[in-house]
């Protein structure tokens, strides 16, 4: 389109050249006297003109820049990407809560308290034995190594531990018993007793094992007090083997 345009161009300057010259030629008459114009035909006019065109044709396309190809695209090949396995990761174990029992715990057997029921009666100075009937409660066994302990309040003149006299398995029960003296003084008296594992750990009843089981009595100010109902005795439990 655009050598088109170039060469139009050239051929409509020298038409318009031309023109101008044939426009601007003089008349014969004006002339000076002995001089006669050139005369040019109509072919020969024709034939310069046909000249100058090729002329600025040429001229046009030689001026004219060169055309740089325009490279063409090569398709390439895309490659599919590459699937890797992922690793199969073991699955997380759901922890299910479990039932299982403090090692050291202790329960109230029945009955309970076998002997010197609470607020039992006594007058000052008298011996009695208390007797509590307690279950291990526990996962762990109870051997000759646990002791029964004083832990708080008046001890009324017992012996401040004791050591089991049987292993005691989980779900068996054992006898605690203790020799006790009223005080002198007339009152209401208690001791709280627990259990002591062999590394010295404390433990008794309730939820968290940490209630103690105790032995309460009044010291009357009479000189005979009131007897006191002894239960009937009970076989002595011996630990299954």
């Amino acid at each position: 389109m655009k050598k088109s345009c170039s060469w139009l161009n050239g051929f409509l300057i020298i038409a318009g050249l031309l023109l101008c010259l044939n426009a601007c030629k003089p008349a014969v008459e004006d002339e000076p006297f002995g001089q006669t114009a050139p005369t040019f035909s109509q072919a020969e006019l024709e034939q310069t003109a046909m000249m100058q065109i090729t002329y600025a044709y040429h001229e046009t396309q030689l001026h004219q820049p060169s055309a740089t190809p325009t490279p063409l695209f090569t398709a390439t090949h895309t490659p599919w990407p590459t699937v890797i396995s992922t690793i199969a990761r073991t699955p997380t174990p759901v922890i299910i809560p479990t039932d299982e029992k403090a090692c050291n715990r202790a329960g109230m057997g029945v009955p309970f308290d076998v002997t010197v029921p609470d607020n039992s009666t006594f007058y000052a100075g008298e011996t009695f034995t208390k007797t509590w009937r307690v279950v291990n409660s526990g996962s762990c066994k109870w051997t000759r190594l646990y002791k029964l302990v004083f832990y708080s309040q008046n001890a009324m003149g017992a012996q401040y531990e004791r050591f089991l006299e049987a292993e005691v398995l989980p779900g068996q029960a054992i006898d605690l018993s203790i020799d006790m003296i009223a005080p002198t003084a007339p009152g209401t008296y208690q001791g709280n007793w627990m259990l002591q594992a062999p590394d010295g750990t404390l433990f008794g009843l309730g939820m968290n094992a940490d209630s103690p089981f105790y032995v309460r009595i009044i010291v009357s100010n009479d000189a005979t007090p009131t007897p006191t109902e002894e239960p009937s005795p009970t076989p002595e439990l011996s630990p299954t083997p």
